[in-house]
């Protein structure tokens, strides 16, 4: 439910790289979709920002300390040093996690029994290497031992500290900001695009991503030091993993020249006879039907895997995602199912809570939300977050008390034109003690405060807000590709379908249609409706989910409409039909 009424945008086009698509072959249509997710000075970069070869992917020596993080693997595996594995608790950092572990069983020849796993819980714990793991790990692993971060890490100079100074080697991959003052000082390396010195080209991969450059370098060097033949296995069978963590991420898709290559290639394996169990076991779980697409991954898959490290620990993430046989499988995915909905019930209350804070903010003028729910989950706080996002049009941080102690934490959101993280940063340089802890990049972020610092960050968080959203229309809008020229067809879907994958920044096409609603029916839960839309003479079938809201539908059989729609082809009992996925609609008369 939006709090304030959704304005419908066309994208602004890039001339410039609309002319340069169209020189490279692509079709008006498709020319115009690449020109509304690219700016101008990207017109260089087109030709690989559209590459989908693997040929083209950064090679991982362009990663900072990559050399010395793969030297120091060797020299683990050389003394038979117990491994380590530290991730976040979301799909990124579990995906992560199986990939690591996967590759140093399967491909590197390290016993299961090597191998230790460590997850923070996210009520318990919280976010990154945090005090209460770290006291966990120095009480309970071996020493000496390498530890690896994956997706988390850089901004933990204090616990990565205290690790070292127990016997712990650490090595940190991650993809989150870095601090001005650099990287965690006592780690032997910190591989993470967005350092600084940084000479990697593309910032925007998620952290899975990171954490196979690191195996790939590893292999390298495995053959280099004859501890691996020149025939061993490449790593490109890994790339499932890294596909369904950068899904789940939410990372720039548009502006880096890896991640649709790397989603293509993962979708592939996701596909291919052989498979994974944990593909097959989530398509059942989620009534996934047809080949899993991006789509699928963003948002059938990404919530189950999410949802279990939200409301539980995302060890059974991991172990789930590694599972080699399918009932095994199968029984997992149906408890992370049990869980989503869980979720999805904590949600709605939430939402229910915040909304009115929410609404009252806007009222009052905010740039910036910030919502404090006394009975907030605060697993679930980052999708409320970006709930209100969509609803408001502004960026939102979303607080609840933390389990223990007397502190907050929150998830944060964000809309285009506003970098959290670098949000953060101020925030933290003018109130430093009122800081536990806080991390994130441009999209979204994390923090745990003093509970009296609340009032001081909002605040902070809305004056900031201010500042660099001036001059920008604030409130909730949905970005369309402007009207279709031809009408909607099957081969316009084929057409569309060759810009895949679609993800953030690289938004698949909705487009702005104006028609007559002929015939309208609730369907499933009662919540989404089917109808058939009269548009310049033709009759078309669509669905509208989530469109009743308190038993009440935003439209009526005869009603003129203005919508946005997508185009998705629906299969359904062995028949296959063109059908329009409306987005929103908004009744012009009756």
């Amino acid at each position: 439910m939006s709090v304030e009424k959704i304005r419908i945008v066309d994208r602004p086009l890039s001339i410039k790289i609309q002319e340069a698509a169209m020189a490279l072959g692509y079709t008006p249509l498709q020319a115009r979709i690449i020109a509304g997710r690219l700016r101008d000075t990207e017109v260089g970069k087109l030709p690989a920002l559209l590459n989908l070869q693997m040929s083209g992917l950064t090679p991982p020596d362009r990663l900072p300390d990559m050399a010395i993080a793969a030297a120091t693997v060797i020299s683990a595996i050389q003394q038979q040093w117990p491994i380590i594995l530290i991730s976040d608790f979301d799909a990124d950092g579990a995906s992560a996690h199986a990939l690591l572990k996967t590759a140093f069983r399967d491909y590197f020849g390290i016993s299961e029994q090597q191998i230790h796993s460590y997850i923070g819980h996210r009520l318990h714990d919280g976010y990154g290497v945090t005090e209460t793991l770290t006291d966990r790990i120095i009480a309970e692993a071996p020493i000496p031992a390498l530890i690896i971060t994956a997706d988390q890490g850089s901004t933990d100079h204090e616990r990565i500290a205290r690790l070292r100074d127990r016997g712990f080697i650490v090595i940190v991959t991650d993809h989150h900001g870095v601090p001005a003052s650099g990287p965690p000082p006592a780690a032997v390396a910190c591989v993470n695009p967005v350092r600084a010195d940084s000479a990697f080209p593309d910032p925007y991969i998620a952290g899975v991503q990171v954490a196979w450059l690191l195996c790939c370098a590893v292999r390298q060097e495995l053959i280099a030091a004859g501890c691996l033949p020149a025939s061993a296995p490449k790593l490109g069978g890994l790339l499932d993993f890294v596909a369904l963590g950068t899904m789940a991420d939410c990372v720039d898709l548009a502006r880096s020249n890896n991640n649709k290559a790397i989603i293509a290639r993962g979708l592939a394996l996701m596909n291919a006879p052989g498979r994974r169990p944990v593909w097959q076991a989530l398509q059942l779980a989620t009534r996934s039907h047809g080949p899993i697409t991006a789509a699928t991954l963003a948002f059938s898959f990404a919530p189950l895997i999410n949802a279990r490290g939200r409301l539980d620990s995302a060890l059974g993430s991991v172990d789930l995602l590694m599972s080699t046989h399918l009932p095994e499988a199968e029984e997992m995915a149906q408890h992370f199912v049990e869980h989503n909905n869980e979720r999805k019930i904590v949600q709605a209350q939430m939402l229910q809570r915040s909304t009115r804070q929410a609404l009252q903010q806007v009222r009052d003028g905010a740039s910036a939300i910030t919502i404090f729910d006394p009975q907030g989950h605060p697993g679930v706080h980052g999708i409320c977050a970006a709930r209100l996002v969509e609803s408001c049009g502004r960026p939102v941080a979303y607080f609840s008390p933390k389990a223990e102690g007397d502190c907050i934490t929150a998830s944060l959101r964000t809309v285009q034109g506003f970098h959290v993280r670098n949000a953060l940063a101020k925030i933290a340089e003018r109130y430093p003690d009122d800081f536990l802890s806080w991390g994130g990049h441009a999209g979204a972020g994390g923090v745990t405060l003093k509970h009296e610092a609340l009032s001081r960050f909002a605040e902070a968080w809305a004056a900031i807000a201010a500042e660099a959203l001036s001059g920008q229309e604030l409130g909730p809008e949905i970005l369309t590709d402007g009207v279709l020229e031809d009408s909607p067809s099957t081969g316009v879907v084929e057409e569309l379908s060759a810009l895949e994958p679609y993800g953030r920044q690289w938004d698949p096409p909705v487009f702005r249609g104006a028609g007559r609603i002929t015939q309208l029916r609730p369907v499933g839960d009662g919540t989404h409706l089917k109808l058939v839309l009269r548009m310049a003479g033709a009759d078309y079938d669509a669905i509208w989910f989530g469109a009743v809201e308190n038993g009440l539908s935003p439209v009526a059989v005869g009603n003129d409409v203005t919508f946005v729609y997508g185009l998705e082809i629906n299969t359904f009992r062995d028949k296959t039909t063109l059908q329009l996925k409306i987005k929103y609609a908004v009744v012009t008369s009756h």
